[in-house]
């Protein structure tokens, strides 16, 4: 795998580069630290359970949340939304006209690169504590990226779906009655800006000569990974 779609697929983690000051967007292992502890955060301390933790994630991660919202959105025409959001219990109701106003920033996959990003940053924070290998990340990275490109048309709709993520998962704990209000809020707290001025900052050195619809040309898959059953 060449330079450019090695760097491509470390791109998919950008924002939590961007979270992260002194991370590296395109360092394969995140940052210079030694080791980067993820048992107090993730509940991660060894290669199986970074394997489990991805496993789930992935494609059982916080995206199934909105996913009905977006798909609703889509499907329905303008004089049907009304009455769909009628029959919705409260909670799905704000979700759903949550979904609907972020329908035009993020696109069809939704906040799945909210789950992505972050898995891609488990990787490479994996090959940091030395429980994966650069190849068994390019390969495992090449999975998520495959997904992402068949969900998403652009990088910027696949940033804006994480910081959307980002804000769901944020207010997923809060009642019924604040919902709506903190989902409002979130595009101007501490972090999501952070996140934003990061990626502002970074993305004219990083994505110009990173075009959306790559070819990628993933290793095979190696046999240490025969134990990880994905695809």
């Amino acid at each position: 795998m060449d330079e450019i779609q090695q760097r491509w697929l470390w791109a998919l983690s950008a924002p939590m580069a961007a979270l992260n000051p002194g991370a590296g967007y395109d360092d394969p292992a995140f940052c210079d630290d030694a080791y980067i502890n993820l048992e107090h955060s993730w509940g991660i301390d060894t290669r199986q359970e970074l394997f489990g933790m991805l496993r789930g994630m992935t494609d059982d991660g916080h995206a199934k949340h909105l996913s009905d919202g977006y798909l609703a959105w889509q499907r329905c025409l303008p004089s049907e939304w009304p009455t769909l959001l009628e029959r919705l219990a409260p909670r799905e109701r704000i979700l759903h006209e949550f979904a609907s106003r972020t329908f035009d920033s993020c696109g069809a996959g939704g906040i799945l690169s909210w789950d992505y990003g972050r898995m891609g940053f488990l990787l490479r924070c994996g090959v940091r504590n030395k429980w994966i290998d650069l190849v068994e990340s390019q390969w495992l990275h090449s999975r998520l990226a495959v997904r992402a490109q068949f969900h998403y048309d652009s990088w910027m709709a696949y940033y804006h779906g994480f910081l959307i993520g980002r804000a769901f998962w944020c207010c997923q704990n809060k009642s019924d009655d604040a919902l709506a209000f903190e989902l409002d809020r979130q595009g101007q707290t501490a972090h999501n800006l952070l996140i934003t001025r990061g990626l502002e900052q970074n993305i004219p050195q990083f994505l110009p000569d990173l075009p959306w619809h790559m070819d990628i040309d993933p290793p095979p898959r190696p046999a240490s990974l025969k134990e990880f059953d994905w695809s």
